[in-house]
């Protein structure tokens, strides 16, 4: 959401006017501050609106103060295409505005290695491991792709290399990944892991393939952020303007 004096608060126009120089000063730091409260109110409505929110997506709003320059202040979730992890905006757009979800990395090295209809998503079955946030347990996923032989980079200690030392370390494990892409025998299209006990073996879903996910908006970004812009923009704008007013008195 964006805060703009013009457009936001232009009542305030006439007194910001009225300090001379120091008016885009006032204002510049009253928007940026009342920006830093949007993003922290924010955050908390991510911990009342999600289960256990990791620290990444607690983070995955940005700031962009406003200057004497550019009266206007912008909070919104992050895109970074070139950073590390997933962008922000790939999981959280779907919570704000509601809707489908792009793909995630897993997602698009099965698809590329002919494992998973191409445009497909993946979801959760019983036998994924979680961690204390609800997700899927990095390490199953870095186990999952580099038996699947779709890992890239430096693997899991699991990778199927078909070597003699790469089947003693899945035996010892116990546990077996395999990919249907198009299901077989009653089994679903999906990931799932073969586990091996003493007398016999059992075969659980870890990904489900479905052709499109929906999400319904959960979280009331704008909502939260408006209601913050009109609850403490005044705050901050009165003080700095009596300290502007301070200040030109004293000289």
């Amino acid at each position: 959401m964006r805060m703009n004096i013009k457009t936001t608060f232009p009542a305030m126009a006439d007194r910001i006017s009225g300090l001379g120089r120091q008016g885009p000063f006032v204002a510049a730091v009253s928007l940026t501050r009342t920006a830093k409260d949007v993003q922290a109110a924010i955050k908390d409505e991510m911990r009342t609106a999600f289960d256990r929110p990791t620290a990444y997506a607690l983070n995955g709003t940005f700031l962009k103060a406003a200057t004497k320059t550019s009266l206007e202040a912008r909070v919104w979730v992050k895109d970074n295409p070139f950073g590390k992890g997933t962008p922000a905006d790939r999981f959280l757009l779907p919570q704000i505005l509601g809707g489908g979800r792009g793909h995630k990395g897993a997602e698009r090295l099965l698809q590329a290695n002919g494992l998973m209809p191409a445009g497909w998503f993946l979801v959760p079955g019983e036998g994924a491991q979680l961690d204390g946030n609800g997700n899927i347990r990095r390490s199953q996923i870095t186990q999952i792709l580099s038996q699947l032989k779709v890992q890239r980079g430096a693997g899991h200690e699991s990778r199927a290399t078909g070597s003699q030392r790469s089947n003693r370390t899945i035996a010892r494990q116990g546990v077996t990944y395999f990919a249907l892409p198009n299901g077989n025998r009653g089994l679903p299209p999906g990931v799932y892991l073969k586990r091996r006990f003493a007398h016999g073996s059992a075969i659980r879903p870890v990904f489900v393939f479905v052709s499109k996910v929906e999400y319904q908006a959960r979280l009331k970004f704008h909502e939260v952020g408006e209601a913050t812009v009109q609850a403490r923009f005044p705050v901050h704008f009165d003080a700095e303007w009596a300290k502007a007013v301070a200040s030109t008195r004293l000289r």
